[in-house]
């Protein structure tokens, strides 16, 4: 199997299962992060948005994988780039960086943008 198709596949199940998780067992996923689980509205957005951003990213790997062109797995990547600049750009307001979370956005982004780039390189036609 080619890298790019590996990378897409791989990244977009990751990603698909921690939406599932949003979706099934919110209270769990938002621990593994090491949030809290807010209430009322605060847990709504908080539900929504992290569904939204994983299952959305999923997607776009796996579109990026049937159709072949890369600018939805690269706009995967960049959503996972521009977390890792605010993750770092939070200490400003006085949060800690999540480091954790730093590095799974490093290693998203890298594995997004280097399937992209390979999909999009004359070489893998």
């Amino acid at each position: 199997m080619k890298i790019p198709n590996t990378l897409s596949i791989l990244l977009g199940t990751v990603l698909i299962l921690i939406a599932a998780q949003w979706i099934f067992s919110p209270q769990t996923a938002a621990e593994s992060l090491g949030m809290t689980f807010l209430d009322g509205d605060g847990r709504n957005t908080q539900i929504r948005d992290f569904t939204a951003l994983f299952l959305a990213t999923s997607m776009m790997c796996f579109i990026s994988f049937f159709t072949k062109q890369y600018q939805w797995i690269f706009c995967a990547g960049l959503v996972y780039l521009l977390a890792a600049i605010f993750n770092v750009l939070a200490t400003n307001h006085d949060a800690p960086i999540a480091f954790t979370s730093l590095v799974s956005e490093i290693i998203f982004a890298s594995m997004a943008f280097i399937s992209a780039f390979l999909y999009k390189s004359s070489s893998y036609k």
